[in-house]
Protein backbone atom coordinates (compact mmCIF):
# COMPACT_ATOMS: atom_id res chain seq x y z
CA UNK A 1 0.00 0.00 0.00
CA UNK A 2 1.11 3.20 -0.53
CA UNK A 3 2.34 5.57 2.21
CA UNK A 4 0.00 8.40 2.83
CA UNK A 5 1.58 11.86 2.04
CA UNK A 6 1.83 13.75 5.15
CA UNK A 7 0.72 16.94 3.83
CA UNK A 8 -2.33 15.66 2.96
CA UNK A 9 -3.53 15.75 6.83
CA UNK A 10 -2.44 19.08 7.13
CA UNK A 11 -4.31 20.11 3.73
CA UNK A 12 -7.88 18.43 4.59
CA UNK A 13 -7.13 20.04 8.42
CA UNK A 14 -7.18 23.91 6.73
CA UNK A 15 -10.35 22.88 4.32
CA UNK A 16 -12.17 22.08 7.02
CA UNK A 17 -11.91 25.40 9.06
CA UNK A 18 -11.87 27.26 5.25
CA UNK A 19 -14.97 25.36 4.24
CA UNK A 20 -16.86 26.08 7.27
CA UNK A 21 -15.78 29.43 7.48
CA UNK A 22 -17.75 29.95 4.49
CA UNK A 23 -20.29 27.77 4.43
CA UNK A 24 -21.75 28.07 8.18
CA UNK A 25 -21.47 23.88 7.68
CA UNK A 26 -19.56 20.99 7.99
CA UNK A 27 -17.96 19.62 4.96
CA UNK A 28 -18.78 16.17 2.98
CA UNK A 29 -15.76 13.84 1.95
CA UNK A 30 -17.06 14.53 -1.86
CA UNK A 31 -16.83 18.45 -0.82
CA UNK A 32 -13.29 17.77 0.60
CA UNK A 33 -12.56 15.49 -2.43
CA UNK A 34 -13.58 18.02 -4.89
CA UNK A 35 -12.22 21.19 -2.50
CA UNK A 36 -8.19 19.82 -2.72
CA UNK A 37 -8.41 17.48 -5.35
CA UNK A 38 -7.52 14.32 -2.88
CA UNK A 39 -9.52 11.03 -3.75
CA UNK A 40 -12.48 9.96 -2.00
CA UNK A 41 -10.59 6.92 -0.45
CA UNK A 42 -7.57 8.94 0.70
CA UNK A 43 -9.16 11.50 2.28
CA UNK A 44 -11.33 8.68 4.07
CA UNK A 45 -8.04 6.70 5.08
CA UNK A 46 -6.62 10.35 6.57
CA UNK A 47 -9.97 11.48 8.22
CA UNK A 48 -10.19 7.89 10.00
CA UNK A 49 -5.89 8.78 10.96
CA UNK A 50 -7.05 12.15 12.25
CA UNK A 51 -9.94 11.31 14.47
CA UNK A 52 -8.08 8.45 15.96
CA UNK A 53 -5.62 11.22 16.83
CA UNK A 54 -7.95 13.00 18.50
CA UNK A 55 -6.98 15.84 15.75
CA UNK A 56 -10.73 15.90 14.68
CA UNK A 57 -14.56 14.45 15.07
CA UNK A 58 -15.64 12.31 12.30
CA UNK A 59 -18.42 10.13 12.34
CA UNK A 60 -18.46 8.59 9.06
CA UNK A 61 -20.78 10.77 7.45
CA UNK A 62 -21.19 14.67 6.82
CA UNK A 63 -19.98 15.74 10.51
CA UNK A 64 -16.43 16.42 10.24
CA UNK A 65 -15.08 19.10 12.58
CA UNK A 66 -11.98 20.49 14.25
CA UNK A 67 -11.88 22.27 17.42
CA UNK A 68 -11.41 25.23 15.23
CA UNK A 69 -14.59 24.73 14.12
CA UNK A 70 -16.37 23.67 17.14
CA UNK A 71 -15.17 26.92 18.93
CA UNK A 72 -16.84 28.62 15.94
CA UNK A 73 -20.02 26.85 16.15
CA UNK A 74 -22.93 27.93 17.92
CA UNK A 75 -23.58 27.12 21.38
CA UNK A 76 -26.03 26.14 23.68
CA UNK A 77 -25.78 27.30 27.33
CA UNK A 78 -27.62 25.60 29.12
CA UNK A 79 -28.22 25.16 33.41
CA UNK A 80 -27.07 21.84 35.45
CA UNK A 81 -30.22 21.32 37.42
CA UNK A 82 -28.49 18.83 39.72
CA UNK A 83 -28.75 15.21 39.79
CA UNK A 84 -30.71 12.83 37.94
CA UNK A 85 -31.71 9.03 39.46
CA UNK A 86 -30.81 5.75 37.71
CA UNK A 87 -32.16 3.71 39.97
CA UNK A 88 -35.27 4.27 41.97
CA UNK A 89 -36.23 7.86 41.64
CA UNK A 90 -35.21 10.56 43.57
CA UNK A 91 -37.76 13.48 44.75
CA UNK A 92 -38.56 16.71 41.94
CA UNK A 93 -36.57 19.56 42.98
CA UNK A 94 -34.62 22.28 40.21
CA UNK A 95 -31.17 23.77 42.04
CA UNK A 96 -29.06 25.23 39.23
CA UNK A 97 -25.41 24.17 40.03
CA UNK A 98 -23.88 25.37 37.15
CA UNK A 99 -24.02 26.24 33.03
CA UNK A 100 -22.43 24.58 30.82
CA UNK A 101 -21.92 25.20 26.88
CA UNK A 102 -22.74 22.59 24.30
CA UNK A 103 -22.17 23.07 20.66
CA UNK A 104 -25.52 23.49 18.77
CA UNK A 105 -23.97 21.03 15.97
CA UNK A 106 -23.92 17.99 18.82
CA UNK A 107 -27.31 18.74 20.28
CA UNK A 108 -29.34 20.28 17.68
CA UNK A 109 -32.35 23.17 18.62
CA UNK A 110 -34.50 23.44 21.22
CA UNK A 111 -33.83 24.36 25.14
CA UNK A 112 -32.17 22.32 26.61
CA UNK A 113 -30.99 21.37 30.52
CA UNK A 114 -27.95 19.20 32.07
CA UNK A 115 -28.46 16.51 34.67
CA UNK A 116 -25.65 14.75 36.31
CA UNK A 117 -26.26 10.69 36.43
CA UNK A 118 -26.86 9.04 40.15
CA UNK A 119 -26.68 5.42 40.12
CA UNK A 120 -26.43 2.75 37.62
CA UNK A 121 -29.21 1.36 35.86
CA UNK A 122 -28.06 3.17 32.65
CA UNK A 123 -25.03 1.71 32.54
CA UNK A 124 -25.57 -0.30 29.42
CA UNK A 125 -26.45 2.61 27.69
CA UNK A 126 -23.31 4.03 28.50
CA UNK A 127 -24.53 6.51 30.88
CA UNK A 128 -22.49 5.93 34.01
CA UNK A 129 -22.97 7.90 37.76
CA UNK A 130 -21.06 11.37 37.12
CA UNK A 131 -21.74 11.90 33.61
CA UNK A 132 -23.72 14.96 31.88
CA UNK A 133 -26.99 14.05 30.71
CA UNK A 134 -27.91 16.81 28.38
CA UNK A 135 -31.53 17.05 27.61
CA UNK A 136 -33.93 18.34 25.57
CA UNK A 137 -36.81 20.33 27.43
CA UNK A 138 -40.91 18.41 26.02
CA UNK A 139 -43.51 16.91 26.42
CA UNK A 140 -43.62 14.04 24.11
CA UNK A 141 -41.24 11.16 23.26
CA UNK A 142 -41.20 8.11 21.27
CA UNK A 143 -40.79 4.50 21.60
CA UNK A 144 -37.38 3.76 22.60
CA UNK A 145 -36.23 7.07 23.18
CA UNK A 146 -34.29 7.88 27.14
CA UNK A 147 -36.22 10.29 29.04
CA UNK A 148 -36.72 12.23 32.35
CA UNK A 149 -40.06 11.02 33.06
CA UNK A 150 -42.00 12.36 36.51
CA UNK A 151 -44.06 9.86 37.91
CA UNK A 152 -45.47 9.49 41.64
CA UNK A 153 -43.72 12.92 42.17
CA UNK A 154 -40.19 11.39 41.48
CA UNK A 155 -37.75 11.66 38.75
CA UNK A 156 -36.06 9.19 36.97
CA UNK A 157 -33.74 8.80 33.56
CA UNK A 158 -34.96 5.92 31.70
CA UNK A 159 -35.72 3.95 28.43
CA UNK A 160 -39.73 4.60 27.02
CA UNK A 161 -41.12 1.88 25.86
CA UNK A 162 -44.69 1.22 24.19
CA UNK A 163 -46.27 -2.17 24.98
CA UNK A 164 -49.73 -3.17 24.40
CA UNK A 165 -51.00 0.55 24.15
CA UNK A 166 -49.03 1.35 27.88
CA UNK A 167 -45.90 2.76 28.80
CA UNK A 168 -43.32 1.00 30.74
CA UNK A 169 -39.52 2.84 31.83
CA UNK A 170 -37.13 0.55 31.71
CA UNK A 171 -33.76 0.35 32.61
CA UNK A 172 -30.40 -0.59 30.46
CA UNK A 173 -28.83 -2.74 33.10
CA UNK A 174 -28.91 -6.24 32.47
CA UNK A 175 -29.93 -6.94 36.44
CA UNK A 176 -33.49 -7.22 35.90
CA UNK A 177 -33.96 -8.24 39.64
CA UNK A 178 -32.21 -4.78 41.32
CA UNK A 179 -33.81 -2.40 37.90
CA UNK A 180 -37.32 -4.30 37.26
CA UNK A 181 -39.66 -2.54 34.70
CA UNK A 182 -41.22 0.36 35.60
CA UNK A 183 -45.38 0.55 34.83
CA UNK A 184 -46.54 4.14 35.80
CA UNK A 185 -49.71 5.00 36.19
CA UNK A 186 -49.52 9.00 35.97
CA UNK A 187 -46.27 9.75 33.75
CA UNK A 188 -45.06 13.22 32.88
CA UNK A 189 -42.33 13.35 30.02
CA UNK A 190 -39.83 16.50 31.26
CA UNK A 191 -37.46 16.05 28.07
CA UNK A 192 -35.62 13.45 26.25
CA UNK A 193 -31.68 12.89 26.74
CA UNK A 194 -30.00 13.78 23.21
CA UNK A 195 -26.41 12.93 24.16
CA UNK A 196 -23.92 12.17 27.37
CA UNK A 197 -21.06 14.06 28.49
CA UNK A 198 -18.49 11.38 30.29
CA UNK A 199 -16.51 12.34 32.70
CA UNK A 200 -13.10 10.88 32.88
CA UNK A 201 -13.26 9.00 36.61
CA UNK A 202 -16.28 7.71 37.60
CA UNK A 203 -16.50 7.65 41.44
Amino acid sequence: MARRNPEWYSIIYDYVNQYYAEQSKYPSVRDITAGTGISVSTVHRCLTDMKERGEIVYNGRRNISTAQTEMESPSKYMKVLGYVACGEGQEEEETVIEYIRMPESIVGKGNFFALIAKGESMIDAGIHPGDYVIVRQQKGANDGDYVVALYEGKNNLKQLIKEDGRYILRSCNEDKETYPDIYPEDLQIQGVAVCVTHKLNHN
